[in-house]
């Protein structure tokens, strides 16, 4: 018998509390404070009680024979931008959320679910497993006034099917997904436009999408990235892009004109912003502690005010006539990069963990959007489950380099098993320009299509030849029937999906390496 599970819902061997005045080295056995009455522990929920002292981190630890695990999979923190998320076994690595452990036979799986109070991060050993609770307060400790379920753990033995062991895991993690009711597909115009937008090319934009969906069965989504506020770029940087959100700038006379022009085109509106970041007045103590390196400040997600305004902007963006909202930034806009470093800093609510407040911010939006579909974009995926209808699941892809959608677009497929079990994945845009092959875009797009997953292009207006008009009006009527059911042929190990099938023994096949050769490792530019 292999020797690669152990059943992490009962009791763990061991507890640490890490307490914001804890010593550097609170792990050093002179230091250790194992206080299992502050815990408790019922099939799989753990309770944290009430503390004297702010908490940072929980360290949990079960102790068994995992000697035989070969390769791990672990997830990210918010996007997926990790390299490797197939490894081999690398004690020290931080496997967040959940990770699977292929011994060579079955894959097995261990996780917490989602919608936790608690970002939670894993370790897998030879000789056991540890859980990471942390439940920081910006980058000190939580007070804790009552008791909170800061994380459920769930855990799986694979059957062999190592694909469909995934996402029945991540269907166990997730037990109600909000889920768009039709497939999600048509253009978003960052990846060519940049923010250099107006409602006229809106207007251009959306007549090449529905000669582009010419075919397709229900309506494309033409979605304005940013571009539209009123203070875009003002700063002297050019940096800038966030609110306020009660107006455009003035290359658009309003934007529920925009969304009414879309309409009348036989599309849906989509549209984006950044929440939290501001340069309107705010109450001092609503203002985050967290600063950006340009114009404007952030808001404190923990604060009143800030949650009323939330609200405020994202339902005014629907009562302009807005089918889809993406909202974008949050995870940057209230830590820098996360996770963010142990500090003093604190958010204005102390008695609420990092993850509480994003659920708070999260649940505000979904409920502002009053009926659209939204769209998380620099949110933490696990934490937007449930609440959210659609993911950017990977980092941005480019209208510059092919290699950098490869990279990051094409790499988050290996989160394919929470597309609809979580939410609706967004693997982010194919887009067509001058710089980046149209044969690869377009590979990428019908990778996303025959899968089902949200389908974007992101194209210069009429640009693109007879042929390629030809292939995306077939992609894109293969996207509005809800995909192909295409799943890869192999994921345990793969970094880069290249190989898919569909249930009728349909194979589709990727040489994402063909325009260099291999890789592209040199470059200066992201995006």
């Amino acid at each position: 018998m292999k020797h690669s599970f152990i059943d992490v819902t009962k009791a763990p061997d061991s507890v640490l509390f890490q307490y914001e005045d804890s010593p550097i080295r609170f792990e050093e056995p002179f230091d250790r404070e194992e206080q299992k009455d502050k815990i408790g522990f019922d099939n799989g929920k753990i309770t944290l009680y009430p503390t004297s002292r702010p908490v940072k981190r929980v360290k949990l630890r079960w102790r068994g024979d995992m000697s035989d695990v070969q390769l791990v999979y672990g997830d990210d923190i918010a996007r997926h931008l990790a390299d490797t998320p197939w490894g081999a076994v690398a004690p020290h690595a931080k496997l967040w959320w959940y990770f699977h452990a292929f011994d060579g036979e079955v894959l097995n799986s261990f996780g917490v679910k989602t919608g936790c109070a608690s970002f939670a991060m894993w370790q897998c050993d030879p000789f056991g497993i540890t859980l990471w609770l942390d439940v920081r307060n910006g980058g000190g400790g939580v007070t804790i006034n009552e008791p909170f379920v800061a994380a459920e753990t769930v855990c799986a033995e694979g059957s062999g099917n190592h694909f469909e062991d995934a996402k029945s895991f991540c269907a166990k993690m997730c037990e109600k997904p909000s889920l768009p009711e039709s497939p999600i597909f048509g253009v978003n115009n960052w990846y060519w436009a940049y923010g250099d937008i107006s409602h006229e090319s809106v207007m251009d934009e959306c007549d090449y999408l529905m000669d582009m969906c010419s075919e397709a069965v229900g309506k494309p989504h033409m979605i304005i990235d940013d571009g539209w506020q009123y203070n875009h770029y003002f700063s002297t940087n050019g940096t800038y892009n966030g609110g306020p959100w009660d107006k455009p700038n003035q290359r658009f006379e309003s934007m529920a004109k925009t969304a009414d022009g879309i309409h009348e085109k036989g599309a849906l509106a989509g549209i984006w912003f950044r929440p939290l970041l501001t340069c309107t007045e705010a109450p001092r103590e609503a203002q985050s502690a967290n600063k950006p390196a340009g114009a404007g400040f952030f808001l404190d997600a923990t604060h009143p005010y800030t949650l009323e305004k939330v609200y405020e902007d994202t339902a005014r963006i629907r009562s302009w006539g807005y089918d889809l909202i993406k909202h974008d930034f949050t995870t940057f806009d209230n830590f820098g990069y996360p996770p963010h470093g142990d500090s003093d800093f604190h958010f204005y609510d102390r008695t609420k963990t990092n993850a509480q407040m994003l659920l708070t911010l999260y649940k505000t939006i979904q409920s502002a959007a009053d009926g659209a579909n939204v769209i998380g974009c620099n949110t933490v995926n696990h934490l937007a489950a449930g609440i959210h209808q659609c993911q950017r699941s990977g980092g941005d892809t480019s209208g510059r380099s092919f290699e950098i959608t490869r990279k990051n677009g094409v790499k988050c497929m290996t989160r394919l098993p929470q597309h609809n079990t979580f939410f609706a994945v967004d693997p982010d845009c194919a887009a067509f320009t001058e710089r980046v092959s149209h044969e690869l875009s377009l590979d990428f797009l019908e990778m996303a299509a025959v899968t089902g997953v949200v389908t974007l292009a992101s194209a210069i207006p009429h640009s693109l030849s007879k042929e390629s008009m030809s292939r995306i009006r077939k992609i894109f009527r293969t996207a509005s029937l809800g995909g192909e059911n295409a799943i890869p042929e192999k994921y345990v190990g793969q970094n880069i999906l290249s190989f898919f099938k569909t249930p009728e023994g349909k194979r589709y096949v990727y040489d994402w390496y063909r325009e260099y050769d291999g890789v592209r490792c040199h470059y200066t530019w992201e995006n």
